[in-house]
């Protein structure tokens, strides 16, 4: 596992198992500890995530933001269906994933990248547009 910074003004990100954990600064010096939530996609409070995230040996993994919000997305999108515009941009993702399997190839370049700048976008829609068992349920 990579060792958290010791840095409490920037925002840290985790993978743990499967599961994105994010460390939050908040403005008195402490810091807020938020897990995604398997019932609802969205994070909630995760202070029992923190030794986990301090002092976890192979299942801890910091990553970057870009690695969080995909590894976010990719359980969002395994975990949960709906009827919004988060999920109809998900089916995008879906077809594009499965054409290239459908081919027997790799994703391309380009649509790594349209992969990934949605993924950017689904990642912020999220919270907005999701609202459980209104416009999104549990697979």
């Amino acid at each position: 596992m990579n060792e958290p910074q010791n840095t409490a003004d920037e925002r840290q990100y985790f993978v743990v198992g499967n599961r994105t954990v994010q460390l939050l600064p908040l403005g008195n010096g402490g810091m807020e500890i938020l897990k995604l939530d398997w019932d609802t996609g969205k994070f909630m409070p995760g202070a029992d995530y923190l030794p986990k995230v301090m002092f976890g040996k192979d299942e801890v993994e910091k990553v970057s933001e870009d690695e969080f919000i995909q590894q976010t997305e990719q359980m969002r999108r395994e975990l949960f269906k709906g009827d919004n515009a988060v999920f109809t941009l998900y089916k995008l993702l879906d077809t594009i994933e499965a054409t290239a399997k459908q081919e027997g190839r790799l994703l391309t370049a380009e649509e790594q990248g349209i992969i990934a700048l949605t993924q950017r976008k689904t990642y912020a829609m999220f919270e907005k547009e999701c609202r459980l068992n209104e416009n999104y349920c549990r697979k």
